[in-house]
């Protein structure tokens, strides 16, 4: 029976064991309608075998989950019609020698694509995409691109509600990677779709995630709001000085104080990370300029989640 609720997919204590390895361990997710959901993690860290859980293809040892309202182990046939999965490589899932299109009619037909949608949708698909002229090609001739963006159209063929995809940018290059992520956030913009996505790409995670999860050794270390977990990082800032001349002066006067916990030398720069920023980098500047260091700029680096990630990763994050 289908429970009406906010959130798309909810995982609750969600166990997978291979054996004496624990590949997924008692993790807890809540994914809202219409967001893109990051699982970020190193390789080997679960986010793979929580797709296959959660797409059916595997089955829990221990805990629940429930995709649009229906759990994975007792209604897995529905879960099935209301999720697309793109899995990791899943270019290379597709019938090479058959064109785009009759790729993608062949796979509408086993989702049970309507008869008389069937044509629209495709051509849908393939010119959102960009594919539409090259309909005719096999898909073994089709670039690694081209081919991932191919079987991003299989996956959203039969409108699913959830989009599963497994480091969709995997062993493309860095303008079909953009290019696919620009793709994820048309499509949950167009059709509200709400894609649970792993990668362990960091970049990719905080340019195109509005809410992302860490996992390591099959366990969730942090979960969270991307702006709210960039906010972890406020506590202590990163600060780029500038200065003329008199760099090593200006990184020994920063290393002095008890408020910077890290000074890293670049060029013609120091990169300070500040405690209380607010309330301390007055102290730093007035103390540079009164020893004789001319600066430049002094100016805050761009906050990212990468400081973070690490820090979780390490076991340093409680």
């Amino acid at each position: 029976m289908m429970v009406i609720q906010l959130d798309e997919v909810v995982i609750s204590g969600l166990t997978k064991n291979f054996g004496d390895l624990c590949a997924v361990d008692h993790i807890e997710l809540n994914v809202p309608k219409g967001s893109i959901y990051g699982l970020l993690g190193p390789n080997g860290a679960g986010k793979s075998t929580t797709i296959r859980l959660l797409c059916t293809l595997l089955k829990p040892n221990d805990g629940s989950a429930t995709v649009g309202g229906f759990d994975i182990v007792e209604s897995p046939v529905e879960v099935r019609e209301i999720t697309g999965v793109l899995p990791e490589e899943g270019n290379h899932t597709l019938y090479q020698t058959l064109s785009a299109y009759d790729n993608l009619d062949y796979f509408a037909r086993l989702y049970d694509v309507p008869e008389d949608k069937i044509s629209k949708r495709i051509e849908e698909l393939l010119t959102f995409m960009d594919l539409w002229e090259r309909k005719d090609d096999p898909a073994g001739e089709l670039s690694t691109g081209n081919r991932q963006r191919l079987a991003l159209c299989r996956a959203l063929l039969h409108e699913p509600q959830v989009v599963l995809l497994d480091e969709p940018t995997a062993a493309l290059d860095p303008v079909a990677a953009k290019r696919v992520r620009e793709l994820i956030l048309s499509l949950s913009e167009k059709y509200n779709q709400t894609f649970f996505v792993n990668s362990h790409n960091l970049a990719e995670v905080q340019r195109m995630c509005d809410r992302i999860a860490i996992i390591d050794e099959g366990k969730i270390l942090l979960s969270g709001g991307t702006q709210e977990l960039r906010q972890r990082l406020q506590a202590t800032q990163n600060f780029r000085i500038r200065v003329v001349e008199k760099l090593e002066k200006a990184g020994s006067i920063a290393e002095s104080m008890d408020f910077v916990s890290s000074v890293k030398r670049e060029a013609d720069s120091i990169i300070v990370t500040i405690d209380d920023p607010i309330g301390n980098n007055s102290t730093l500047m007035q103390s540079l300029l009164s020893q004789g260091v001319k600066i430049i700029e002094f100016a805050e680096e761009e906050t990212t989640l990468e400081d973070l990630y690490l820090d979780v990763i390490k076991g340093g994050a409680k």
